[in-house]
């Protein structure tokens, strides 16, 4: 198809050029339109501490008029004059006064306040005199005041805040040689609060001398001498000079120049009030910016922003670099050394300085003209160019449809005329004009499943106008089927904005396809690969879990009989073997669970200190063996309750508790808590640091010892040994509950792990069923144990009768309903997993069935060796009260059982 080119191509081109020449004139002799005010009519009021005469106030006037004035927002002030009149009765005289006006004034909309003193003036009387409109402040020293509005919905502003950091690096670096800087204070308290500013800057200048002229000591005659006394390598900052020693006042005009006339060294300033008048500058705070910027936060305001998504403004941010260049060539200080960006007042005026606008409008014109000019040269000859090149573009397209794979396909849909290009036709195995280039051919190549689909997208975006990309499958020569990647888009339409040529392209996709099936496939045999894994290492777990349970129970039978030191020793070592096991157990469990996504991190109350306590105790066996010092050190932060997985946090412990014993052969493993803030109201961080004077990890080690089945010394010969799961259910655990871990270590000098953990803010004690068990006695009881396995039943009935109840025996779920008809109990202990019935069964019947109605309350502990989350939640909603995984420890079934029947 043949490009069509406009050759009237130069008439539009002067029609162009006459408009932009017509816009340049425009341009050089219209001046600023301003668009009319949003809305005429919003009242503000003004409380300002000050009185017209102080030097701050006029250009705070200016800045918030350069916001309202243009917007239409009228605007009123009001003058406490609380620099000269402070005391309380002259506070009460002016609110009376501003009483009696508002009595007579239309309500205003919005209510500013100038300085700390009227701020402090709205806080107190706003509900009295102005109840429903929103309050901007600025100019405020007193941060704390500020941010405590910030809180409420109707406050916020601009703190004022002086940049005294930013101001004396700008002294040392304009005069190297300086040693000392000498503050200028008196007793005011925005002078007091600005004093212990510059007083913490101390410690960042070691090698300069920050020293005090405070005027409460001094009179202006010593202050005087004393600025007469300084030298080349001083300097002055001044802070404020409004009263002397004496209590002689003066305002800050005539402070300012007592202290000009009586130092021969460049004075400093912080305030924009003191340019212009002798002092140097500095990184001053601009008045006309806060002025500006709480005006703009009253016009978003009046606009219908809510005050409480405006945000109080930090004062610094306000604050500019901005020196007197007069001042600047007295003292022989360079210009160039000041910061970037600095504002340099009183600089005289360059020819372009003077004529800047003018010069740049005609430079500006004359560049405009020389690009139109280029741009109309180079437009010709691209048009030359062009008409040569259209004759190249149709021959290399032409040829790159016939040796390309894809088919390009070309539909006029007024005349329902179709292009295929050759390449179309053999992608499907066709010879070319095989069929006849008609949409119709479109439709009987398409698969019928595709069909509707593939019509409905061609449909929706051809009249759209948008670019479109479907795939389906067209039947080839064989009679099989090739899928297709189809992209097209419109590219003509008529003037009534129907759609007239639509263009695009098919892609054979069909190896893409039976590849990602092929990925789909192995995708379904790894989850089902996956699937069986899991299934396996529960089974496995619970297989062990059923006899360990007898082995540790009798063990802790064992315990309590009469035993000499020797065999003591056997059955503590076997005990804690069994405990090992156990926890090898629970790793694999959990490890599972993890690669599943299946871990879950639940919230109850928890005593830190006693869980920390309670971690150290589970090693004193191995600890002593070793005669290492377990020792636990929490911060008194720390030492109460909060909301969090007790059972992760103690999981956490043990294991990395549990390595540093293993890689420890002596001196101190101690475990550190402390906590820390968080942004979040409720939540907290705690901080632990489990250290050890163990054998310590190598640099080259420390990036592997996260993953799992790692260890550091994997040969057949490795002296500790371990499944290298620990650590990576460690750093599981803790990104699961908001935290991050670290490793710090040096080989032979022991090593640190810290972790920081998320919990919830708890202001009760912990849960009185996770006390630690023998704190209190319980009374007898009468219970009635189920379980099939013989020697788990001989095992928990012995440790049930050592505790001093009474125990009947069922072997099976219909067994227990059995005895629950006639005899009475004070709680079950049910085993899950039985025959005939089960225990899920059983305790189903126990809460529903009429004929139970006597016992429906009676608490069910379950027994099992299913240690999954979802196994503990199918107990709990068949109506068991708790649930203990097997192997239990004698501490866990008394836990439980003061628990379900509350009994302490």
């Amino acid at each position: 198809m043949a490009l069509k080119v406009n050759e009237r191509v130069f008439p539009g081109v002067a029609a162009v050029l006459g408009a932009v020449f017509a816009c340049l004139f425009v341009l050089c002799l219209a001046g600023p339109i301003w668009a009319a005010p949003a809305w005429a009519g919003p009242q503000a009021l003004l409380i300002s501490s000050y009185h017209p005469g102080f030097p701050t106030f006029f250009r705070q006037i200016e800045g918030i008029e350069s916001v309202l004035d243009p917007a239409g927002v009228d605007l009123d002030v009001e003058y406490m004059d609380s620099k000269r009149f402070d005391s309380p009765e002259d506070v009460r005289a002016f609110r009376d006064m501003l009483a009696e006006k508002l009595a007579r004034l239309p309500r205003y909309d919005i209510i500013l306040t100038a300085d700390d003193n009227a701020l402090r003036f709205a806080v107190a009387n706003r509900k009295d005199l102005f109840p429903d409109a929103p309050v901007v402040f600025f100019g405020v020293n007193d941060q704390t005041l500020a941010h405590a509005q910030g809180n409420d919905d109707n406050f916020t502003g601009v703190i004022e805040a002086v940049s005294m950091e930013g101001t004396l690096r700008t002294i040392f670096r304009l005069q190297p040689k300086v040693r000392s800087v000498y503050a200028v204070v008196d007793g005011t308290t925005s002078g007091g609060a600005d004093l212990l500013t510059y007083l913490s800057k101390r410690p960042l200048f070691p090698d300069r001398k920050l020293a005090v002229l405070s005027l409460t000591d001094l009179t202006w005659a010593g202050l005087a001498g004393r600025t007469r006394a300084l030298g080349p390598e001083d300097a002055i900052l001044l802070l404020s000079a409004y009263r002397d020693a004496a209590g002689e006042p003066v305002d800050f005009e005539e402070g300012l120049r007592r202290i000009l006339g009586n130092t021969e060294v460049p004075v400093y300033d912080l305030w924009e009030h003191g340019l212009g008048l002798g002092a140097v500058g500095g990184k001053i705070v601009s008045h006309f910016e806060q002025g500006r910027r709480a005006a703009r936060m009253a016009l978003d305001i009046l606009r219908g922003t809510p005050v409480r998504d405006i945000p109080v403004v930090e004062g610094t941010e306000a604050n500019r670099y901005v020196f007197d260049y007069r001042v600047l060539s007295r003292f022989h200080l360079d210009p160039d050394d000041l910061p970037a960006g600095s504002r340099i007042l009183n600089r005289p005026d360059s020819v372009w300085r003077a004529h800047k606008f003018g010069l740049s409008l005609g430079l500006g014109t004359v560049v405009v003209l020389a690009v139109l000019v280029f741009l109309l040269l180079a437009y010709v000859s691209r048009l030359r160019r062009a008409r040569i090149g259209l004759r190249e573009s149709e021959e290399r397209l032409q040829m790159s449809l016939e040796a390309t794979s894809d088919g390009l396909w070309d539909w006029s849909m007024d005349s329902e005329k179709v292009y295929f290009s050759p390449g179309y036709f053999t992608m499907l195995g066709y010879e070319p004009g095989a069929f006849p280039p008609a949409y119709e051919s479109w439709l009987e190549l398409l698969h019928p499943d595709d069909r509707d689909r593939a019509v409905d997208v061609v449909t929706a975006h051809v009249l759209s106008g948008e670019e479109f990309r479907t795939e389906f499958r067209l039947r080839n020569r064989d009679g099989g089927w090739t899928w297709v990647m189809a992209r097209g888009k419109t590219i003509e339409w008529a003037r009534d904005g129907h759609p007239l040529r639509v263009v695009g392209t098919h892609t054979d996709i069909t190896d893409r396809k039976l590849f990602e099936e092929r990925l789909v496939r192995a995708k379904e045999a790894a989850e089902a690969a996956n699937r069986v894994k899991d299934e396996f290492i529960a089974n496995i777990s619970h297989e062990v879990r059923t006899p360990l349970n007898g082995v540790m129970g009798m063990l802790q039978l064992m315990q309590t009989s009469g035993l000499n030191d020797e065999q003591r020793d056997y059955v503590d070592t076997a005990l804690h073997s069994s405990r090992n096991l156990l926890r090898v157990l629970n790793d694999l469990l959990d490890f599972s669970k993890i690669q599943a996504g299946k871990l879950d991190i639940r919230e109850a109350p928890f005593d830190l200190a006693g869980l920390v306590e309670e971690s150290l105790d589970f090693f004193k066996l191995q600890a002593g063996g070793k005669d290492l010092e377990l020792r636990a050190d929490i911060d008194p932060s720390a030492r109460k309750s909060y909301l969090g997985d007790a059972g992760r946090i103690r999981q956490i412990l043990f294991n990395l508790v549990g390595n540093a014993v293993k890689f420890t052969d002596r001196g101190t493993i101690s475990v550190e808590a402390c906590e820390l803030w968080h942004s979040r109201p409720g939540r907290k961080r705690l901080l632990f640091t489990v250290r050890d004077t163990g054998i310590g990890i190598a640099e080259k080690d420390l990036s592997r010892i996260f993953a799992p089945f790692s260890q550091v010394d994997g040969s057949l010969t490795r002296t500790y040994q371990g499944t290298g799961l620990g650590l990576p259910i460690v750093r599981k655990l803790v990104d699961l509950m908001g935290g991050n871990c670290e490793v710090e270590s040096e080989p032979g000098k022991g090593t640190a792990i810290r972790f920081i953990l998320v919990v919830g803010e708890h202001a009760g004690a912990a849960d009185a069923a996770d006390a630690a068990p023998g704190t209190a006695e319980c009374r007898p009881l009468r219970l009635l144990l189920v379980e099939d396995e013989r020697v788990n039943r001989v095992m928990a009935r012995r440790l049930l009768e050592r505790m001093g109840h009474t125990v009947v025996e069922a072997e099976n779920g219909q067994e227990c309903l059995t005895l629950l008809r006639d005899h009475p109990f004070d709680a079950v202990l049910m085993d899950v997993q039985m025959p005939l019935l089960n225990g899920l069964d059983a305790t189903h019947a126990i809460r529903i069935a009429r004929e139970f109605s006597h016992v429906a309350t009676i608490p069910i502990i379950g027994l099992s060796a299913h240690a999954a989350r979802q196994d503990r939640n199918r107990a709990l909603e068949a109506g068991m009260n708790e649930y203990l995984v097997k192997p239990f420890e004698k501490a866990d079934l008394e836990r439980a059982l003061r628990k379900v029947v509350f009994i302490i």
